[in-house]
């Protein structure tokens, strides 16, 4: 290896490890030489190296006592855009992002399992236009694109489909690039995106803002685990899967689809908690679900009855998936997330009698967004992984990263 390779590959180690220091917040050259250990001089040239190539802009600059006011350094988060989307049976969410991954609007629509292909793909690009109109942006402006759906992907297409008649498959990922030729896409299932959130940002409600360039020692959010299962309890029931900091696919994708296990009781548990029938006539709500959970919230014997066997359905599955894995954390996610109050005991209760090690519980902060949140970390690292990479010497321009035809 000649010295020139040496000192490309030094350099490029300083320039990650500042620009991690910037995006996490250091914005004065004390801050990043405190946050790095570098040289102060070495900061400052690979500082305006940076702001060269496009990386970091430099911002107005803070008085901050006597003397000269300090240059402050920002990451240009600005200079594209990312999209988001989460395709449910009942839901379609499309945000949209700076370059950290920080959520700037957001589109819902409703829909139904019912809704053609053709016409759900539609909605897809209208729920994308209005995002692109509410920021001012233009297509040109997507960097890159990560859809996640409902159901088994592969390979951008959507393999199968039990919640959506009509979306088995649907060349989701060909439709996206036909739409946004100049953007990176990727596709994924939705709970394994949901997974990537919770492991990212879950637990404290942090915010979407990612704070280091993949590839470096903080690229994650501090404390968070590097090992997770997320049950998602809602409408259908999935799991999620984090395994050493990553979301975990399987061999051919499918890992954490339980669907075909009907010993497991995991298809059939929010359906018996529609159909217990304990749900108070007088409920607030026209959910029979909730009423059923406020009740048991309130103290009816039948309601908390029904809950319990509820959780214990879930609790056969989860008992089993954390058995395997013992994964650090167990996070309940789903529209039930908002009961975590009255489930997460329960679950503990069932769990401790299944599993050798129990893993801490945690009902997701994140609602019902998680899956797009996790759409727009997973497009994060996407541009990241394509603008960065693992090639030698300094950083290329920052500038939108090349599409292969």
């Amino acid at each position: 290896m000649s010295a020139g390779t040496d000192l490309g590959g030094l350099r490029r180690i300083n320039e990650l490890a500042i620009l991690a220091a910037v995006r996490a917040g250091a914005d004065t050259l004390t801050e990043v030489v405190r946050e790095t250990g570098l040289a102060r001089a070495s900061v400052g040239e690979v500082t305006r190296d940076l702001v060269a190539s496009g990386w970091l802009s430099e911002a107005a600059p803070v008085v901050r006592g006597r003397g000269r006011p300090a240059v402050r350094y920002e990451y240009r988060a600005g200079a594209g855009v990312l999209i988001g989307a989460d395709i449910g049976a009942f839901n379609l969410r499309v945000a949209i992002s700076d370059l950290t991954g920080r959520r700037l609007t957001q589109s819902n629509r409703f829909t139904t399992p019912e809704v053609p292909a053709r016409q759900r793909l539609k909605i897809l690009d209208a729920a994308i236009n209005d995002c692109l109109r509410d920021t001012g942006r233009e297509r040109s402006d997507i960097w890159g694109v990560v859809a996640g759906s409902t159901g088994r992907v592969g390979g951008g297409r959507v393999l199968l489909s039990a919640a959506i008649p009509d979306w088995t498959g649907v060349d989701l990922a060909g439709h996206l690039r036909r739409s946004l030729p100049d953007a990176l896409v990727a596709v994924d299932n939705d709970s394994r995106l949901a997974a990537l959130a919770e492991q990212q940002l879950g637990g404290t409600g942090a915010s979407l803002a990612r704070q280091a360039s993949r590839g470096t020692p903080s690229a994650k959010a501090a404390g968070r685990p590097e090992s997770l299962v997320l049950l998602q309890a809602g409408r259908r029931t999935g799991l999620g899967l984090v395994v050493n900091g990553r979301p975990h696919a399987g061999f051919g994708g499918v890992a954490g689809d339980l669907s075909r296990f009907p010993a497991l009781k995991w298809e059939g548990a929010m359906e018996y908690l529609q159909q217990s029938g304990v749900a108070p006539a007088s409920g607030a709500t026209s959910d029979p679900v909730a009423d059923t959970l406020n009740a048991a919230i309130e103290g009816s014997p039948a309601a908390l009855a029904a809950v319990r066997r509820y959780i214990r359905m879930l609790a056969n599955t989860a008992g089993a998936v954390v058995s395997i894995l013992d994964p650090e954390v167990l996070v309940l996610g789903g529209s039930l997330a908002a009961y975590g109050d009255l489930l997460l005991p329960l679950l503990a209760s069932e769990l401790e009698l299944l599993c050798l090690r129990m893993p801490r519980l945690e009902a997701s902060t994140l609602g019902a967004d998680c899956a797009v949140l996790g759409a727009l970390c997973a497009a994060a690292e996407l541009v990241d992984d394509a603008l960065i990479g693992s090639g030698p010497g300094p950083l290329p321009t920052h500038t939108r990263p090349l599409v292969s035809t």
